[in-house]
């Protein structure tokens, strides 16, 4: 259990994990109006 907890939160994760919210905050923040493109399938 503790190997996968180290795997899990390796470096590289982090970063892409820090990298992914990173992009979808931007993406949330930089529509003008409410996010109509997260409804579409509804």
């Amino acid at each position: 259990m503790r190997r996968l907890i180290a795997v899990v939160f390796a470096r590289e994760n982090r970063i892409a994990f820090g990298l992914c919210l990173l992009i979808i905050a931007l993406l949330v923040l930089t529509t003008d109006s409410a996010p109509t493109w997260i409804y579409q399938g509804f």
